[in-house]
């Protein structure tokens, strides 16, 4: 390919990505050009017609590159209605990255279109759908209805929580009007009851999934975000993720993810180095506010029982009754 040429799928591809959305190829001569470039390995292809730089594809999260892939497709199927997880990404609700790849759109009964090996269809009637950026999706309760029925407990609970957050409504109002929704689609009730225990305070996905491995395990469940002074910051509390109120002396969670520590929008901009130091400069007085804390990465729910015997090491009692909610839905795979 001649350098000018490759100057102007450069351009074109980095204008796609920052308009946040892949590239679509505008014609066939223009197709051949980036399939060749895909061919030599200059260019991916996460979906038919759909072009990016595997370096920009590469520095992408899953849920991103499932963002930007959904917005191209949207521009390239203008009379498609997203759904399911597919919806659930586009309105920004936590999606498993095990969840992403399929995508989902709605259909009517009498359709002729069918599902594929990539494109999954279902029968979505009496919706009113919500136009994001350059795709269209089922309305913000449809989608949550939808994942949260057919979701195992913890992925369940993640939607309902980020459900809560985003559309500024209470766990009731939000099981009030999954209700309202046939009874006879499968997993129904399941989605009402999973709503009624949500929390919009949980800041993420990964929260949410700890919240649902505490109560999946009988473990006292924890109030969220709570504010902690100190002796030495009575002026600039701290936030803490968990907070169990305790006779034997109160605990912290914290959930400690590897993002906090590499994205830019959360490090500020700084060293990680600094980043870290001030962690330990955060837990030393929130420990002075006579405050014990038990931290743990994401990887710690997966480990069979050793999430549960480490809160129980820091007194956090078990023995609570498990929500049979949580044995329809099913335990969080992980």
């Amino acid at each position: 390919m001649k350098k000018g040429i490759q100057e102007d799928l450069h351009q074109r591809l980095i204008e796609a990505h920052n308009a946040g959305h892949c590239l679509i190829a505008n014609s066939e001569s223009d197709s051949r050009r980036l399939r060749k470039a895909c061919e030599r390995g200059d260019l991916v292809s996460p979906a038919r017609g759909l072009f990016a730089l595997p370096e920009v594809w590469r520095d992408l999260k899953p849920r991103a590159r499932e963002w930007q892939k959904l917005q191209a497709m949207g521009m390239q199927h203008p009379n498609w209605v997203f759904t399911h997880t597919s919806a659930a990404v586009l309105h920004g609700l936590y999606v498993s990255d095990d969840k992403l790849g399929t995508v989902h759109v709605a259909t009517e009964r009498n359709s002729r279109s069918r599902s594929t090996v990539s494109v999954e269809r279902h029968v979505i009637e009496g919706d009113v759908s919500k136009r994001i950026r350059y795709a269209t999706a089922t309305s913000l309760i449809r989608t949550a209805f939808d994942c949260m029925r057919t979701f195992d407990f913890g992925n369940s609970l993640a939607i309902a929580d980020s459900t809560l957050r985003f559309g500024k409504i209470s766990n009731e109002s939000l099981a009030s009007a999954l209700g309202e929704f046939n009874v006879r689609n499968k997993g129904a009730r399941n989605a009402v009851d999973v709503a009624r225990l949500a929390n919009p305070l949980s800041e993420n996905g990964g929260e949410s999934i700890a919240r649902a491995v505490m109560i999946e395990e009988g473990i006292k469940v924890p109030e969220l975000q709570v504010l902690v002074v100190g002796p030495a910051n009575p002026d600039d509390p701290y936030r803490v993720d968990f907070f169990w109120q305790l006779v034997g002396g109160n605990v912290a969670g914290e959930l400690d993810g590897r993002e906090k520590y590499r994205n830019p929008e959360m490090t500020g901009g700084r060293d990680v180095v600094d980043v870290l130091a001030d962690e330990r400069l955060r837990e030393s007085r929130i420990t002075g506010a006579d405050l014990k804390v038990v931290r743990f990465p994401f990887s710690t729910l997966r480990s069979s029982g050793e999430f549960h015997r480490l809160l129980l090491s820091f007194g956090i009692p078990d023995g609570y009754a498990v929500p049979s909610v949580v044995i329809r839905c099913g335990l969080w795979s992980g």
